[in-house]
């Protein structure tokens, strides 16, 4: 072969290679319910979105990031805005219920859907036609359910290790805050709370309230509560209404313990720190990206577009101070999203230990 056929053929393998990659690059828009910094609701949404931004460097896909700022109406709104973008998928969060009618406004531009964290049930899954139904292409979702009744179950725990054993049998009294009354997280979380409850004789719920994931409304409601209420331990549906009931608790200046605990592990607020908390789902803005690449690849079957992760682990366990602390000093470039992926040469299951075992100190931070 003379050195002019080897560079023409270089060429076209270097085009080759171009446009294969062009082609394989699509763009995904994240209508995130939340806001883009910390809030009253806790820095939950703004840290989802970090994970992804990550995962889809590693996943060469282009992602763009549109808030609704926890307002479902605004939500609705946006799909003109999402639509200029002209995505081939749209990650949705199904907040306060209305991903039905998104679903269907995206549909109507040809546009994709995926469900991350909370999904559409069946009731609302039959009223989508035949074409809203194949274009939406699959959800993640975590186990909200087990988050609850872990919570719970972890509380009493530690409120027994600390009480004498002649405190055992009297009753504990509980004060559940829920996050809203339509979300399906916290309608999950509510039912792993109650079923906690009932499974366990000595425990009697005083009251149980909406505080809507706030951390001012959880402090209001939990200063009036505790005017004339003994609470032992407060059980809170996210972290922020967690830190307003610590709040509460200090300003009473109740000096009997109250044990607190929320989920989403954003339990680093140093001036109201609770007990416990469940958390890991934050990661699974990522795990979503993963599954859109694998069904874009249409390597994802289709038995396996729609997954429930038991991912919530405790702040109790050895995984959480350094998850925690590569989301604060924004390491999450260094791990290396693709190895969940089905394409990669050993695909790795998504969980909190695995994340560690691809975190690279060494690889240049992305973020």
């Amino acid at each position: 072969m003379n050195k002019i056929s080897l560079k023409l053929v270089l060429l076209l393998v270097l085009l080759f290679q171009s446009s294969y990659s062009v082609a394989d690059r699509f763009k995904v828009v994240f209508l995130n319910p939340g806001f883009p910094a910390e809030n009253a609701t806790g820095n939950f949404w703004t840290n989802v979105t970090q994970f992804m931004d990550a995962a889809a460097e590693d996943l060469d896909i282009e992602l763009v990031t549109v808030y609704a700022y926890r307002n479902h109406i605004l939500m609705k709104s946006l799909i003109k805005e999402i639509a200029a973008e002209k995505p081939k998928y749209v990650v949705l969060v199904n907040e306060k219920g209305i991903a039905l009618s998104i679903i269907k406004q995206l549909a109507r531009y040809d546009i994709a859907s995926f469900m991350l964290l909370n999904s559409i049930n069946e009731k609302d899954l039959v009223l989508l036609s035949a074409k809203e139904k194949r274009l939406l292409k699959g959800s993640v979702t975590p186990n909200n359910y087990n988050a609850g009744k872990k919570l719970l179950n972890g509380l009493v725990t530690l409120y027994k290790l600390h009480k004498n054993k002649a405190d055992k049998k009297q009753l504990i009294k509980i004060l559940a805050l829920q996050g809203d009354y339509t979300t399906p997280a916290s309608l999950d979380r509510e039912l792993g709370f109650n079923d906690a409850l009932k499974a366990n004789q000595n425990l009697l719920a005083v009251d149980s309230t909406v505080s809507n994931w706030s951390k001012e409304q959880s402090y209001e409601k939990v200063t009036g509560i505790l005017q004339h209420t003994h609470i032992d331990i407060i059980w809170a549906a996210n972290d922020a209404m967690a830190f307003g009931a610590k709040k509460a608790v200090l300003a009473a200046k109740n000096y009997q313990p109250i044990y607190i605990g929320g989920i989403n592990w954003d339990i680093d607020d140093i001036n109201y720190p609770v007990d416990l908390s469940f958390g890991g789902h934050v990661a699974l803005g990522a795990k979503s990206l993963v599954m859109l690449k694998d069904i874009d690849n249409n390597s994802l079957v289709n038995d396996n577009r729609h997954q429930v992760v038991d991912i919530f682990e405790s702040s109790l366990s050895p995984s959480y101070h350094d998850f925690t602390q590569r989301l604060s000093l924004k390491q999450l470039g260094h791990y290396d999203f693709s190895r969940f992926s089905i394409s990669s040469a050993e695909p790795l299951v998504f969980s909190i230990d695995n994340l560690a075992k691809v975190f690279t100190p060494q690889q240049a931070n992305k973020n």
